[in-house]
């Protein structure tokens, strides 16, 4: 009786072994028919369902290369011309690096992992760089970041040995701050700024971020270091004088910033056009005039300076002319209205510079033919007028 006890048992045990084999079999057999399919190119939506059960199994939820397959399911459907697959999916290339990284260090998948190495590579240096710059183009940032932000995923992987990419991740930045994700952008607008990318005009970029958070401690600090270390660029230099003169008015600081910089670059042009503002605005008309026309004598074309100093005088000759209207003697009003008349007139050829230097401007085209109306140039007045039709 023992001896058939035993006997029967033994019997219920390999039953039950053969049963299991046979499963196991079978749940393998799901991947192994995704894979063929995936490497053919056809059948991918089944190839796919097929992955998706594999993944429920207990025998193969677990097995690195389901999901090494779930990869090449999902690349085969990114790259497949049949449109007959074209919307299983969304995001089919992204869906296969994460497929790919998953299974990268599950049981398994070693004798994968130089196959999924290519496919990083690839992913890294063409698929997502074309899919990010595609996206940039047709100025949809969204996207244009989502892809910026996968090639700098991918490039973590153990293939590119720490390899550190600054121009993708200051593209990640640009497309985060396009899309207003100002924390993102700050975040690796600070990794450019760490790896020297993009120098000055990064750091002027980061502060802008500050700035619109809200934040004008930290935006007018980042300014200030990215000034003592680029002194000579204009956007930091720019921003830090409009914070002092426009936010914070505070002329005296602008000011010295100003003394810093020409310090540096005592020809530059845009120096002496910055002070030239800062004149202005503190009621110093007849110093920004001669700052202006120092920047122009520098320049022959710099369209600022004409522009500005032109404004300036027909600014005055506009208070000159208000003045004017308010004398009722006649007598005085023709000597006031003359000297108003005199600003015009020497407004006109800083005006008419500008509007060669940008003859599309109608801003200017306006300013223009107010000129030439108050001095009575009628020909001109009919030229610009036409120009403006």
């Amino acid at each position: 009786m023992k001896m058939k006890k035993l006997f029967v048992t033994t019997i219920f045990v390999a039953f039950a072994m053969l049963m299991m084999v046979s499963s196991v079999d079978a749940q393998k057999k799901f991947v192994s028919k995704a894979q063929i399919w995936a490497e053919s190119g056809e059948n991918l939506d089944t190839a796919l369902k097929a992955i998706q059960f594999a993944e429920t199994q207990e025998k193969t939820k677990d097995w690195g290369k389901t999901y090494y397959v779930k990869g090449l399911v999902y690349n085969a459907i990114a790259n497949s011309e049949n449109p007959d697959f074209a919307n299983i999916c969304e995001n089919p290339s992204i869906k296969a690096f994460e497929s790919f990284k998953k299974a990268y260090k599950m049981d398994g998948a070693n004798m994968f992992q130089s196959a999924m190495d290519i496919q990083f590579i690839t992913m890294a240096n063409n698929t997502f760089i074309k899919h990010a710059i595609d996206a940039y183009n047709a100025e949809d940032f969204e996207n244009a970041f989502l892809y910026f932000e996968k090639i700098l995923e991918v490039k973590e992987m153990d293939v590119f040995k720490g390899e550190i990419d600054t121009t993708i991740i200051f593209n990640a930045a640009i497309t985060a701050q396009r899309i207003e994700n100002y924390d993102k952008a700050i975040e690796y607008y600070k990794q450019t700024v760490a790896y020297n990318y993009g120098e000055g005009e990064t750091i002027a970029l980061l502060a802008e971020c500050y700035k619109v958070k809200g934040d004008t401690v930290t935006y007018l600090s980042t300014l200030k270091e990215g000034f003592e270390k680029y002194p000579e660029n204009q956007n930091i230099l720019g921003a830090i004088i409009n914070y002092y003169l426009l936010e914070a008015e505070n002329a005296e600081e602008a000011f010295k910033y100003l003394a810093l910089a020409r310090e540096n670059d005592p020809n530059n042009p845009q120096f002496y056009s910055a002070e030239a503002h800062l004149y202005d605005k503190t009621g110093d008309k007849e110093t920004a005039k001669a700052k202006y026309k120092k920047a122009i004598e520098i320049d022959p074309n710099f369209f600022e300076a004409y522009y500005n100093l032109g404004v300036l005088y027909f600014n005055e000759g506009v208070e000159l002319t208000d003045a004017a209207n308010k004398i009722t003697d006649n007598k005085k009003y023709e000597v006031a209205k003359k000297v108003a008349d005199d600003k015009f007139i020497e407004a006109l050829p800083y005006i008419e510079k500008s509007h060669e230097l940008k003859p599309e401007d109608t801003s200017i085209m306006s300013t223009l033919k107010t000129l030439y109306y108050r001095l009575k140039m009628n020909d001109k007045y009919e030229e610009i007028n036409a120009k403006m039709e």
